[in-house]
C-alpha cells in the first residue's frame, strides 16, 4: 500500500481551494455556545455560505455538534478559522 502524495501545489489530496468547507465543533448543548462560535468566526473574517448552521445533540445530550459551512480561498485561511474554533472556550472537540 502506498502513502498519499501531496499534489503538485503542495496541498493535501482531497482538499480544493477556493471552496466551501464545513467546520464542526462540539461543545455544551446550549444556544449560547452556538451563537458565540458563530460570532467568533465572523469576527475572524469567516465568510459563511447560505447553508444553514446545523446542530446535532450527542446521544446522551451532554454535547452538541455545530456544523458551520464557510467559503475559503486557501488552506491558510481554513487553518486560521480552525485556530479560531480551537481557541473558543466552549469547544471540547473539533473536526
Amino acid at each position: 500500500m502506498s502513502e498519499a502524495q501531496d499534489g503538485a501545489d503542495g496541498q493535501a489530496p482531497g482538499l480544493t481551494f477556493p471552496a466551501a468547507h464545513v467546520l464542526i465543533a462540539m461543545g455544551p448543548p446550549d444556544d449560547e455556545f452556538r451563537a458565540s462560535l458563530i460570532v467568533a468566526l465572523e469576527v475572524a473574517g469567516a465568510r459563511m455560505t447560505l447553508a444553514p448552521v446545523q446542530t446535532r445533540m450527542s446521544r446522551t445530550g451532554r454535547y452538541q455538534s455545530v456544523h458551520i459551512e464557510v467559503y475559503v480561498e486557501s488552506r491558510e485561511e481554513l487553518e486560521s478559522l480552525y485556530a479560531v474554533v480551537k481557541s473558543h472556550p466552549g469547544v471540547v472537540f473539533r473536526l
